[in-house]
């Protein structure tokens, strides 16, 4: 067995609670856990949280370029189009042609639609399952909290 001297262990421990620190590491954990249960109750209808709100994205903005929808989600081109596969391929959205010759357009479809709704009742139910998990006043907390760090944060970029 290997003994550290004590700036090895100095280094260690400072790993350790820096990571047990480390902002992104707590909210990714929160994010991951909350995530499951979305994921959980949602998968009972063939549905992952992220193509649920993509599917709501869509179905609440209309045709929308890809670019755009993006920005709406905060996501990166490449996340979306990794997220827009599986929909295009089971038929609940169509990528066509967008306003003029050199753009897409993301459309929800009718079965699309189905799904949305299909998906509804199992979102409502993850959301207060999670809700009754970490209470009522926290999840408002964490929503406002949330909403006041993401202004923050953007406001610096």
């Amino acid at each position: 067995m290997q003994t550290l001297s004590a700036p090895q262990v100095s280094v260690v421990a400072a790993a350790g609670l820096q990571r047990s620190a480390c902002t992104d590491t707590k909210a990714h954990q929160l994010a991951r856990l909350i995530r499951q249960h979305y994921d959980a109750e949602l998968g009972k209808v063939g549905l992952r949280i992220t193509q649920y709100r993509l599917l709501t994205e869509v179905l609440a903005h209309g045709p929308v370029r890809p670019c755009d929808l993006a920005e709406t989600m905060s996501l990166s081109p490449s996340t979306l189009t990794r997220t827009l596969k599986p929909l295009i391929s089971t038929g609940w959205v169509d990528l066509g042609p967008g306003t003029d010759g050199r753009t897409r357009s993301v459309r929800i479809t009718a079965a699309g639609r189905d799904k949305c709704a299909e998906g509804m009742p199992h979102w409502s139910m993850a959301q207060a399952k999670v809700h009754q998990l970490i209470g009522s006043r926290n999840a408002s907390a964490l929503h406002a909290l949330i909403g006041e760090c993401l202004m923050r944060i953007s406001a610096m970029e």
